[in-house]
C-alpha cells in the first residue's frame, strides 16, 4: 500500500501527490486524540508531535494487520476461500474509512471535501486501499501455491 503511494506521487505528482495525507499527520491525529477529536482545523496547520511518523507508522501497520484479520474472518465465518478478487474488492471497501472516520476527525470533511485537496486525497486513498487488497490477494495465493496458511483449502475459492 505504502509503496503503491509513494510511486504514484512520485510518477504522478499533479494526480497524485498531496500534503494533506502522510504517517506523520496520522501520528498526529493519533497522539492527539488525548483533547477529543478535531474537526474544526486542518491537521496540517497543528504542531508536530514528538515521534509521530513512528505513532503513525505503528497506527497504520496495526490497523492494516486487524483489518486483515476482520477480512479473512470474515470470508470463514461465510464459508469462503480468500482470493485475489474478493481481497482487492475488501481493499476497495475499506477506502470509506478514511472517507468516514480519518479525514473529517483530520478536519477535512466528510470524504476531504475542505481540505482543498480532495480530488488527490480520494484518488490516493482509493489507489493505496486497493493496492492493500491486492496485497492480501497475492499473499493468499502464495500461502495456497506453497500449500500452507489460509486458502490452502479449495472450496469455493475464485
Amino acid at each position: 500500500m505504502d509503496a503503491s503511494m509513494f510511486v504514484a506521487s512520485r510518477l504522478a505528482p499533479k494526480a497524485l501527490a498531496t500534503e494533506k495525507i502522510g504517517v506523520h499527520l496520522i501520528g498526529r491525529w493519533v497522539g492527539g486524540l488525548e483533547r477529543g477529536p478535531r474537526r474544526d482545523s486542518d491537521i496540517t496547520e497543528a504542531p508536530a508531535i514528538p515521534g509521530e511518523v513512528a505513532l503513525g507508522l505503528a497506527t497504520h501497520y496495526v490497523t492494516g494487520m486487524a483489518l486483515t484479520q476482520v477480512y479473512f474472518a470474515s470470508l470463514e465465518r461465510l464459508g469462503l476461500m480468500p482470493g485475489p478478487v474478493k481481497a482487492t474488492a475488501f481493499g476497495v471497501a475499506t477506502s470509506v474509512l478514511p472517507l468516514l472516520i480519518m479525514y473529517p476527525s483530520m478536519g477535512y470533511g466528510f470524504a476531504g471535501r475542505h481540505s482543498g485537496d480532495a480530488r488527490r486525497m480520494r484518488a490516493m486513498m482509493l489507489l493505496g486501499h486497493t493496492a492493500f487488497g491486492t496485497g492480501i490477494g497475492l499473499c493468499t495465493l502464495a500461502c495456497r501455491a506453497r500449500g500452507r496458511g489460509r486458502g490452502a483449502a479449495s472450496r469455493h475459492s475464485e
